[in-house]
């Protein structure tokens, strides 16, 4: 035989162009998930994040999704440094998730995270305190 064929293992079948377009949408993708790490509080069609508490030193802060957009399932929880301090699901058109950090103990603000999901909304992602030092 001469030549390779299509189905050769030994063969690359990514051009340069269709290498491009997945290095660029690589890159996308973290500017994407950047932009919601970044910010505390957003609104993707509901208004969701990391609610910090009035003092940013006294542990009270809290994970929210607030109602809207249909009757999705909504979910809201806290980590502190990696961990799962708690959370809740609540579901229906009125309905807020909020997860408050003293219903789960005493935690630092500095280092917590609110991640938050609304499937059909907006994909599961977290947010940040704006004094975050994670």
């Amino acid at each position: 035989m001469s030549g390779m064929t299509a189905a050769d293992p030994g063969r690359s079948h990514l051009t340069r162009p269709l290498l491009l377009l997945l290095v660029l949408a690589a890159f996308s993708f973290g500017a994407i998930v950047k932009v919601a790490w970044a910010t505390a509080y957003h609104t993707t069609c509901v208004g969701h994040g990391f609610v910090a508490g009035a003092d940013p030193n006294d542990g009270s802060f809290f994970s929210r999704v607030e109602a809207g957009c249909g009757s999705t399932a909504r979910a809201c929880s806290l980590y502190t440094s990696g961990i799962l301090d708690g959370g809740q699901s609540v579901s229906g058109t009125t309905a807020t998730c909020n997860a408050w950090s003293r219903d789960y103990g005493s935690f630092s603000e500095c280092n917590s995270t609110a991640h938050v999901d609304n499937p059909g909304v907006f994909s599961e992602h977290y947010h940040v305190a704006d004094n975050y030092c994670g």
